[in-house]
């Protein structure tokens, strides 16, 4: 989520200029704070601030420090709102330990309950800033060396990290940590780089060391050394050379962010699962015994609304209403104090969804937020926030966020079913663990499916119109795949309860017309299986994404995607979209568009 750069050189020069210049190949990224920590002349120098680069840079000067040593980091806020105070480099009590970190700590909270106990003094509200406090209170406390104090302090670490450490006590040293985070290392003649991506230093030099899960690095001018951190056998490992434009390096090989954010989806939603968070059980409390509930949403998060609406409705037994943001005015007289609204962002800035939930929250409603910027205007309206930690998403086209907003609506769910009685604690315990699946789910929905979406692009790529077709919870999907294919590729494509098709849209369909139906083993199975003969008989072409073992189905339609079994009664909504995104990719590609920046659409819309 974050940008990570380390710089270790053997001749002094101005150092700052040149971390900041690696942490500006990184912008890509997203972020939303920035700092540096320099060691000039047995000093350690710490500059950071809230803002873009260039903002900062002209709060705080820090191009013209020299030195051999720095760290530098671009923040995305996860614990803690954006901020001066929670922007790293975080520091030790005695200021002479410094430390970046892009990942998430999931034991923080006991340490740093253990470490106030101590007597350490903690100014951020971040999970990082636990880690410079481990290591003095090692190092000081109980005499060890630097770097042992560093390793022992990593070992304490459960959860996510990349980490790279440095210290007037070591001022020679970069001590560095990776753990399900990328960190890299660039070696050139004169300096050794580590950086959370290979942009940072891509234009100083081509030599990269990828380093792997569970392993410390030890960085010096001249070279460095690699440890398994659990046996801390030393490992070594050659650096290669990368062939890649640095565009392309930005993208980690992908040809599009659009493509990579679909790969990182797994990942994203593995962030959400561990996570853990206590927010979801407060705002199924709050949506049980609220009178009316309204979801409010904009675009592609409107469509994740869906599912909540759904299954409040499922499980809590009550009537809910997902509201286009532009559109909640309207029902505002229904607004009062046994009301609860949720609203739905990727940025948290949507300015239709904020005039709205402000109305709202003067009414009386509680809002319960659904978001993935921490500190965005709409978490401060909140009464309760579910954090997505999809992190940036650069792509116009929405893919990784949908998938966590939908992800957040089925933790809610599941809240709600078990509050409600709709299922007893074995049968959510069981639901449990199929939700824990869902990134593995995922990743293989994407592994089995990519190939056949280049297929059936390259046919599709020649279409004016399409419709996409589902029924139940699964109009949803249809929704966003058709949106997905209209707003990168241009083609025009509407979607439909497959129930309405015959109420007027059939009158489009003749021969080889698109037609796309979401097609799970759910209580809606046979009646879809109508619809795609409805289909079938007036010369359409159709496309089902169904179960892998999906016979009947596979029969009768011209092509389909599979996806994984026993996802078809429950969380359907996840696996089912991703065939559609990939669809939607690579129609745009082979038709010439740039998937990343569709015409005439904005990544964040924060104007009416």
């Amino acid at each position: 989520m974050c940008g990570i750069v380390g710089i270790i050189q053997k001749n002094e020069t101005k150092i700052g200029e040149e971390i900041i210049h690696a942490l500006q190949k990184l912008e890509y990224r997203g972020y939303d704070s920035l700092g540096v920590a320099i060691i000039e002349d047995d000093k350690l120098i710490i500059q950071k601030d809230k803002g873009k680069i260039n903002e900062v840079i002209e709060k705080i000067d820090i191009a013209p420090i020299s030195g051999k040593i720095a760290i530098g980091h671009t923040r995305w806020a996860t614990h803690g709102p954006p901020s001066k105070i929670n922007a790293h480099p975080h520091v030790s009590c005695d200021g002479k330990i410094a430390v970046v970190h892009n990942g998430i700590i999931e034991n923080f909270q006991e340490l740093r309950r253990n470490l106030k106990e101590k007597g350490h003094t903690f100014s951020s509200e971040t999970d990082t800033e636990v880690i410079s406090h481990l290591i003095e209170d090692f190092f000081v406390n109980e005499h060890l060396s630097f770097r042992e104090a560093v390793i022992k302090a990593i070992k304490q670490l459960v959860g996510t990290y990349a980490i790279c450490v440095i210290s007037t006590n070591a001022p020679q040293r970069i001590y560095c940590a990776k753990k399900d985070s990328p960190l890299v290392i660039g070696l050139n003649s004169n300096r050794i780089f580590v950086a959370s991506d290979i942009p940072a230093f891509l234009d100083q030099t081509q030599q990269v060391v990828l380093l792997h899960d569970n392993e410390f690095v030890e960085i010096r001018s001249d070279g460095y050394n690699i440890f398994n951190l659990i046996s801390m056998e030393q490992i070594t490992r050659a650096p290669y050379t990368v062939s890649w434009k640095a565009e392309m390096a930005q993208k980690a090989g992908y040809p599009h962010f659009m493509l990579k954010e679909i790969h990182e989806q797994p990942n994203s939603l593995y962030n959400y699962v561990r996570m853990k968070q206590k927010s979801v059980k407060k705002v199924a409390e709050k949506i049980y015994v609220a009178e009316r509930i309204f979801f409010v949403a904009a675009g592609t998060a409107y469509y994740s609304t869906l599912t909540g609406e759904y299954l409040v409705r499922k499980f809590n037994k009550k009537l809910s209403q997902s509201i286009i943001a532009s559109e909640f005015e309207s029902i505002l007289n229904l607004i009062d104090e046994n009301t609860v609204v949720v609203p739905v962002s990727q940025s948290g800035e949507t300015m239709d969804t904020i005039l709205g939930i402000k109305k709202a929250k003067e009414q009386g409603a509680s809002i319960l937020s659904i978001v993935n910027v921490v500190g965005s205007t709409i978490t401060r309206y909140s009464d309760e926030v579910i954090y997505l930690h999809a992190g940036p998403e650069i792509g116009v086209a929405a893919t990784k966020t949908y998938l966590a907003q939908t992800i957040a609506n089925w933790d809610v769910g599941l809240e709600l079913g078990l509050l409600s009685g709709s299922f007893n604690k074995t049968e959510y315990e069981s639901h449990r663990k199929k939700f824990n699946q869902l990134p593995k789910i995922v990743k293989t929905t994407i592994t089995n499916n990519e190939v056949q979406a280049r297929t059936v692009a390259n046919w599709f790529s020649k279409k004016k119109s399409g419709f996409y077709l589902a029924r139940g919870i699964n109009v949803q999907t249809a929704n966003e795949g058709a949106l997905k294919m209209k707003e990168i590729s241009y083609i025009h494509c509407e979607s439909y309860p497959a129930g309405e098709s015959k109420h007027g849209p059939i009158a489009l369909v003749e021969k080889d017309f698109p037609v796309v139906f979401i097609a799970p083993k759910d209580h809606t199975y046979r009646l879809i299986q109508s619809n795609i003969m409805e289909m079938n008989a007036r010369g359409a072409s159709t496309i089902g994404v169904i179960e892998e073992n999906d016979d009947e189905i596979k029969n009768l339609v011209t092509w389909s995607f599979k996806i994984p079994q026993g996802y078809s009664e429950i969380f359907s909504t996840i696996p089912y979209v991703v065939p559609l995104q990939l669809l939607a990719y690579y129609t745009a590609v082979k038709r010439g568009y740039s998937p990343d920046k569709p015409r005439n659409l904005a990544k964040s819309v924060t104007v009416l």
